[in-house]
């Protein structure tokens, strides 16, 4: 988990606010913060710091598209990118920790989902 890929991709601005919106019906929580116009343009234009938009993006990417292989890669990366922020006292890593939390639990990994629920079952393989 130790490399992370430069970019990754950002949707369009038409999904990045159809994702914003649906976000905000499924998940109110971590959607209280949100000023829509200018969430929308700092994803889309890239001025939140990486580990923000690909925390929103593992939360929400399913939302826009029915591919689901880029949730765990932007979540993956959102990590180890806050890992590596040099500034813990920003407000955007408890957002962003926010979204992952969202991420973690609909994940479609049964141990991992238990898990992220305080449901800390024993799982045999």
């Amino acid at each position: 988990m130790s490399e992370i890929q430069s970019e990754l991709p950002i949707p369009s601005k038409e999904d990045i606010e159809k994702m914003a919106f649906t976000l905000a019906q499924i998940y109110p929580n971590p959607m209280i913060p949100v000023q829509f116009p200018d969430f929308i343009h700092n994803i889309y234009n890239r001025v939140y710091p990486k580990y923000f938009i690909y925390a929103v993006l593992s939360a929400g990417i399913k939302h826009i598209n029915s591919d689901r292989s880029m949730e765990a890669t932007y979540a993956k990366n959102a990590l180890v990118l806050i890992k590596n922020e040099k500034d813990s006292s920003n407000p955007l890593i408890l957002w962003a920790c926010m979204f992952l939390i969202t991420y973690t639990a609909e994940a479609h990994d049964a141990k991992t989902n238990s898990f992220s629920q305080g449901n800390y079952i024993f799982h045999t393989s």
